[in-house]
């Protein structure tokens, strides 16, 4: 007899599990971009602190009291946790195909539906990032000045709101906003089909080296994200951002169970999780970028 998912599919619910989870880093650029806070039993959220006061370097000559006092004060932002579903149903014709497909496959299909979900809510925040931060133009397309000044306004953020932002920064991008960088550098191709477009210098050594920038632009490490949504100008918001600036806190990550029921023909199978994304740090320490989405 075959061995079939549909035969004994409780004998596979560790494996569909082990599998979804492995494969989630890798479907979506953002969980891997973000600090990571797990949420213990018995609490339905986060607190983020961070100071919003600064002390004050005195001068005295030798015999002077110091006459001012510095005050350390706290504030903290809230991440509260947002159950998420789920529903399969596997059909009872599955039984047709091998048990080692069906988890390849079911696996590598909720771990893209899981991971978009978390992507989007991550990508969802850069709107959130500290308005001084924002760059780029609506409608207009992406370009190399652009991240450059995204880097120095990060890397010049005052002390007032949190200092300068800590490494690692990375940068995200839509894949239209990045075909666009990518022509911003050079990558145009012949031009009446005589002579290279690329000018001696940064672009030429680009294209050589497969068009593609390999893994930072202007010292950030740069990723691609299919999943940002363009916002209701046709514009795409992208983000270059410290590590430290977005959290993705987690009540519960995805778990899988399986159920059987009389109106139902096949399986159905359950995925839930409990998590919510946010800026909890400085807010000045990403910046949002606006380009172009058509």
């Amino acid at each position: 007899m075959a061995d079939t998912l549909a035969a004994n599919i409780a004998e596979s619910t560790q494996e569909l599990i082990a599998a979804t989870i492995h494969q989630l880093p890798s479907k979506s650029p953002m969980i891997n971009l973000v600090t990571q806070i797990l949420i213990p039993k018995g609490h339905n959220s986060v607190e983020i602190p961070r100071w919003n006061a600064t002390p004050t370097v005195q001068t005295p000559t030798e015999g002077d009291n110091l006459v001012v006092s510095s005050q350390f004060d706290m504030t903290s932002t809230t991440i509260s946790p947002t159950i998420r579903a789920i529903k399969v149903i596997l059909s009872d014709r599955a039984q047709y195909f091998s048990k080692d497909n069906l988890i390849a496959d079911i696996s590598k299909w909720l771990a893209m539906a899981q991971a978009e979900d978390i992507d989007d809510d991550l990508t969802a925040e850069f709107v959130n990032f500290g308005t001084g931060n924002d760059v780029g133009t609506t409608n207009t397309d992406l370009v190399l000045g652009v991240l450059r000044t995204a880097r120095r306004m990060l890397q010049a953020n005052t002390r007032a709101n949190g200092g300068p932002a800590p490494d690692p920064l990375y940068l995200v991008v839509a894949p239209i906003p990045l075909e666009d960088l990518l022509t911003n550098l050079g990558a145009q191709g012949l031009v009446a089909s005589t002579s290279p477009w690329i000018p001696a210098g940064l672009s030429q050594t680009i294209i050589q080296t497969y068009g593609v920038p390999q893994d930072k632009i202007v010292g950030v490490n740069m990723f691609w994200d299919g999943y940002i949504a363009e916002n209701g100008s046709a514009d795409l918001i992208c983000g270059m951002f410290s590590k430290e600036a977005l959290h993705l806190a987690i009540s519960q990550d995805w778990k899988l169970k399986v159920y059987d029921e009389s109106d139902v023909i096949g399986t159905i199978l359950r995925s839930v999780a409990d998590y919510e994304a946010g800026v909890g740090a400085y807010s000045l320490w990403g910046a949002q970028i606006t380009a172009d989405g058509a």
